[in-house]
């Protein structure tokens, strides 16, 4: 954008310094858009986003081509890089909550009671650590907080600081608007 508004101010180009200004003021008003959908929405994307952790469980566990599948590597990520477990807790990948279906069949493993791996506190990992823990009993040994909680409160976290980089960065935008219709203006009367 900034090489189009050099551009046409260095040529003395008021048409050139016109379009920057007219394409610059449509991203600005795109942004602004965007911004007022995303508050706007934020319940439907919260509902999205359990939905999608539930899908995951259900699918988890699942082998493509002999490797682990894109839900499974997705939801080992998040609980062990997040520190959490299941949509709410542990209890999710439990044959009671019935959620992590293919986990808990016979043919993912017939995990009545265990969570994956991935659940286990960062001084526990070892293979098997998760047998047993899926009961809300015995859960020193795993994370106890599900990754809905846990990622909704790590986005809050950063949710200020776009919001205030997303303002800074519009203000930026409109500076360059103002500019550029400036100069566009006194290269025309020139």
């Amino acid at each position: 954008g900034i090489n189009a508004e050099y551009g046409g101010a260095l040529k003395q180009n008021s048409g050139m310094l016109l379009v920057y200004a007219i394409v610059l003021g449509v991203v600005i008003l795109v942004q602004l858009v965007a911004g007022i959908l995303a508050f706007i929405y934020s319940d439907e994307a919260e509902h999205l986003v359990r939905t999608g952790l539930e899908e995951a469980l259900v699918e988890y566990g699942k082998q493509v081509d002999g490797e682990d599948s894109t839900w499974t590597k997705g939801i080992d990520w998040l609980q062990a890089n997040l520190e959490c477990c299941g949509v709410e807790g542990a209890e999710d990948w439990s044959r009671d909550m019935n959620i992590s279906t293919y986990w808990i069949s016979t043919t993912g493993g017939n995990h009545d009671i265990d969570t994956p791996d991935s659940c286990c506190r960062e001084s526990k990992i070892a293979d098997g650590c998760g047998t047993g823990m899926a009961t809300g009993y015995n859960t020193a040994d795993v994370y106890n907080t599900g990754c809905y909680e846990k990622g909704k409160s790590w986005l809050m976290n950063y949710t200020t600081a776009m919001g205030v980089c997303g303002f800074i960065f519009v203000i930026f935008e409109v500076l360059c608007l103002l500019i550029g219709g400036c100069l566009a203006r006194k290269t025309r009367y020139e």
